[in-house]
């Protein structure tokens, strides 16, 4: 039996329909679900919507077909994950026209690591590729999980970084996410499944487009707080990103570069406009939400839980919550978040308070 995320697939993957038009259908019938199941005449009286976007609605919603493509997402061990369930960042939602779903593969739990987002050129010089390597490798020794967009350059040499320091890291690809781009990073790829996860709002077997990149961009800057602009030229999607961030209140981060090189002139720039200067991790810590103190624990001081109850304690980690807001955020039912609950007071993790509300220790 379908679901509403198979129905948010179908919508979704209407690639001739606006972003807009979709939130504006959404708004209106109330669900996916009830925009596939519409009889044609109830899209006809809005005259914002052409021909094209009607023939869409109404010609590519075979309930087998969105069956058939479900079943093959599943078994090739992809998870689909909407706003509705836990693992959707709640600050991705703040994002303009932010994804109705994204694909994910990997670790799903990653997408609420705290993270910081870094971006640069594809034509990055060995001095750009050094500062993302060190950046990125320090931002992962202090348990904060890289976000980019595994690019040829700054973004490939940011994904490294992370994982040479045994952290993790999360793609952001402008194609489906059974799709490698560029093939040459198909090896990174792999590691970065293993040690974090992939996503992408684009459907499976979605090749590379150059339209999707700036799209992606603003999936790249609002997963994070912080953004970090590594080299970036005078034009292109790294600005576009930082753009993107800073319309959605996030603190954006530049690397100064040698004032005469093509590829600093970007960042360079951003620091003129008021950019922060960043030349060490910790630099962005705060805007992360981490202190330095809490970023020298070694790795086995942190917690570290799995699947379901990590979702529960990180709902209860951003504050006092009650058993009501937990059970919205996470998806789950009352009986499993009850035992999950037990089980961290238990453990000394949190502590209940009166009228059933709960807070970390």
């Amino acid at each position: 039996m379908l679901k509403e995320k198979e129905y948010i697939m179908w919508l979704s993957g209407l690639s001739r329909i606006s972003h807009g038009k979709k939130d504006r259908l959404l708004q209106i019938f109330g669900s996916a679900e009830n925009i596939f199941k519409a009889p044609p005449s109830g899209f006809e009286k809005f005259k914002w919507l052409t021909e094209a976007n009607s023939a869409d609605l109404t010609q590519n919603r075979n309930a087998d077909s969105l069956k058939k493509y479900a079943e093959r997402v599943y078994s090739m061990g992809i998870d689909y994950i909407i706003k509705g369930d836990g693992y959707y960042p709640e600050i991705l939602r703040e994002v303009y026209n932010a994804p109705f779903g994204l694909y994910l593969r990997g670790d799903k739990n990653t997408l609420l690591d705290k993270k910081v987002s870094m971006v640069g050129t594809r034509q990055a010089t060995p001095y750009g590729i050094s500062a993302a390597l060190k950046l990125a490798e320090d931002f992962a020794a202090a348990g904060i999980t890289v976000v980019s967009g595994m690019a040829d350059g700054i973004d490939s040499a940011s994904h490294r970084g992370a994982l040479k320091g045994k952290g993790r890291t999360i793609a952001v690809l402008g194609c489906g996410v059974n799709v490698c781009y560029p093939k040459t990073n198909e090896g990174l790829m792999r590691k970065i499944i293993e040690n974090g996860c992939v996503i992408s709002e684009y459907p499976l077997d979605e090749r590379a487009n150059a339209r999707y990149f700036p799209e992606r961009n603003r999936i790249i800057a609002g997963l994070s707080m912080a953004v970090v602009v590594v080299e970036a030229n005078e034009k292109g999607g790294s600005l576009i990103t930082a753009n993107l961030a800073v319309d959605s209140g996030r603190e954006v981060f530049a690397v100064p570069g040698n004032i005469n090189a093509r590829a600093s002139k970007g960042t360079n720039g951003l620091l003129k406009e008021g950019a922060t200067p960043i030349t060490e991790a910790r630099d962005a810590f705060f805007a992360i939400g981490i202190d330095e103190e809490e970023a020298k624990k070694p790795p086995e001081e942190k917690i570290t839980l799995e699947n379901k109850d990590k979702m529960v304690y990180d709902c209860i980690n951003s504050g006092e919550i009650s058993l009501d807001e937990i059970i919205i955020k996470t998806g789950l039912d009352i009986a499993e978040v009850q035992l999950i609950l037990l089980s961290l007071e238990m453990g000394g993790l949190i502590r209940r308070l009166p009228a059933s509300r709960y807070a970390c220790l």
